[in-house]
């Protein structure tokens, strides 16, 4: 029922017929994921739908300009990474939510941080190519 209900909520971001989202939509969000952690600008553009959407984990709403401004802050390097507990979630042809648990390590002026969160990337196939409309981000607890 629940798969229903986002299909429904997300159906009228969709535009013309997509490739199986079962691998392509994966290779976009491992693209997507390295242009964040490589501050790849040109890359986060592309990939970031005009009328993108974050939920942080304050609650706080932001757009595509905020998000990718937080991907390019200076004297911040990001360490790669792994998603644990990888989220697949197909929804239809031409969507799908990505997603996981993530503990993201690097430097911001030197001094080293972690920051551990699930994370859903909502992928619609539009103008001929996958592109990120919402992403809900939410922290979690050191263990």
């Amino acid at each position: 029922m629940r798969h229903l209900l986002i299909a429904a909520l997300v159906a009228p971001l969709l535009s013309a017929a997509a490739p199986a989202p079962d691998t392509d939509v994966r290779s976009a969000a491992k693209a997507f994921d390295q242009a964040q952690l490589t501050g790849d600008k040109a890359a986060l553009e592309r990939f970031l739908a005009p009328d993108f959407v974050i939920v942080r984990g304050s609650g706080q709403q932001a757009g595509r300009d905020d998000f990718i401004a937080g991907w390019l802050t200076p004297g911040v390097r990001f360490e790669p990474l792994t998603i644990l507990d990888p989220v697949f979630v197909p929804l239809g042809p031409q969507a799908a939510i990505v997603g996981g648990r993530v503990e993201l390590r690097g430097t911001e002026k030197g001094a080293p941080f972690v920051e551990r969160f699930r994370y859903s990337d909502v992928f619609a196939w539009r103008d001929g190519r996958w592109q990120v409309v919402f992403v809900q981000v939410t922290p979690t607890p050191v263990p």
